[in-house]
């Protein structure tokens, strides 16, 4: 995981294609990359945030409440894709990611990927941490 110069904390997680992310013609199925968009949002928190773990501490959990995909390309079997993680807004309880998938060493997008996820306690929304806060201060 590496931190890009943008100005919202960006960071890039890189996923090895294996063969259970491959359907019978050897192409990241559809449904795999949500799976990446997530593995990668769980390292963003570990980099800008303190970890999933430090979330719960604070009393939230997040939820996703809406998510979806553009699909540009495909990705194959042994690829190494670079996934760009980084916020796009806040609100008091929710938070919104994009996930830019290309392949390694190429700046090609083959997934544009967006994610909203909302802080929930007890089964109700609640304030965004404050170490989650202020890793995105400045976004909207």
């Amino acid at each position: 995981m590496e931190e890009s110069g943008a100005e919202a904390p960006v960071a890039v997680c890189r996923v090895g294609v294996k063969p259970r992310h491959c359907d019978a013609q050897g192409m990241v199925h559809a449904i795999r990359y949500y799976e990446f968009f997530e593995d990668g949002f769980l390292e963003w928190l570990d980099r800008f945030v303190g970890g999933y773990a430090m979330l719960r501490s604070a009393g939230a959990d997040l939820v996703i409440r809406l998510n979806g995909c553009d699909y540009k390309g495909s990705a194959r079997l042994d690829d190494v894709l670079a996934v760009e993680i980084a916020p796009t807004g806040m609100g008091r309880t929710s938070l919104s990611m994009s996930f830019r998938v290309r392949r390694d060493g190429d700046d090609r997008a083959i997934v544009i990927g967006h994610a909203t996820y909302v802080a929930v306690a007890d089964g109700s929304a609640v304030e965004l941490p404050g170490p989650l806060r202020q890793a995105i201060t400045g976004i909207r």
